[in-house]
């Protein structure tokens, strides 16, 4: 009878064990909404407000991208706070010469309402260092956003982007219109570049009116079957009118704004 009993006792076991595996597949399988939400956190590009595109600029070398990476994260979260904040990227040269803060604001008073923390949380004061003066800080309203694929939305989006910025200087500002039309007549071919682009978005700079152009991949993949991104070729009229310099960039980490939680459905 004790027999019967520790065999059944043994079928029930393995038939209870084998459903709680499945469970725990789908579990490690599936990513939870949160972990969803991080992979899919998107900066979207709109032409239709006065929102504005700030870059904040901050000149490295390999073996200092490093340090100032950690301390733009950990400096950086508090703006998440800020009224009129829309989302922010760092972006991260590939020739280690770089790192830019492209943060994006409601409109350009927001922007310049917004106070930069000065201090760091106290227990990473000994992990962290405070970041340094950004060496130039642009700011830009965004002229077209286009997409490669028809209705598609304008955006920098997951853990793989990568973004090249081509920056046009005018060299006479006389120049400027004539720079802008020849600048929109030519983003078109640039999305049928191999690889393929999703979006290129055209910014001008509200002081200068200085062009730079963001092109925007949102997988890195991509490039091991057609290579990486090379230059945008200007057209010889359009270099006599400019200086240009471009570079590749990787995003490492993209913040969309906070979300406020109405309070009805935090009692929900």
């Amino acid at each position: 009878m004790l027999k019967l009993a520790i065999a059944y006792l043994g079928t029930f076991l393995r038939a209870l064990i084998i459903p709680c595996l499945l469970v725990c597949l789908i579990l490690v399988s599936f990513p939870s909404p949160t972990q969803a939400e991080k992979v899919m956190s998107s900066l979207k590009f709109d032409t239709s407000s006065d929102v504005v595109e700030v870059l904040a600029i901050y000149e490295t070398s390999y073996s200092m991208q490093k340090s100032i990476m950690k301390s733009l994260k950990v400096n950086n979260k508090l703006i998440k706070k800020a009224t009129g904040f829309k989302g922010f990227s760092l972006l991260q040269s590939q020739d280690g010469k770089q790192v830019i803060v492209l943060s994006q604001w409601q409109d350009l008073a927001s922007y310049q309402a917004y106070t930069p923390p000065s201090t760091i949380d106290p227990s990473k004061a000994t992990e962290v260092a405070l970041p340094p003066a950004p060496n130039k800080t642009l700011i830009f309203e965004v002229v077209s956003a286009q997409t490669a694929i028809a209705g598609a939305t304008p955006a920098l989006r997951g853990k793989e982007a990568v973004v090249r910025l081509t920056h046009l200087a005018l060299k006479n500002p006389e120049s400027r219109s004539q720079v802008l039309n020849q600048v929109e007549e030519i983003v078109p071919s640039i999305l049928q570049n191999q690889p393929i682009p999703q979006s290129v978005i055209l910014l001008k700079e509200l002081e200068s009116g200085d062009l730079t152009l963001m092109t925007n991949w949102n997988c890195s993949a991509m490039f091991e079957d057609v290579g990486k991104p090379e230059a945008i070729a200007l057209r010889n009229d359009l270099t006599e009118l400019v200086d240009s310099k471009q570079s590749l960039y990787n995003a490492t980490i993209i913040v969309p704004a906070e979300v406020k939680k109405d309070k009805e459905s935090k009692k929900g």
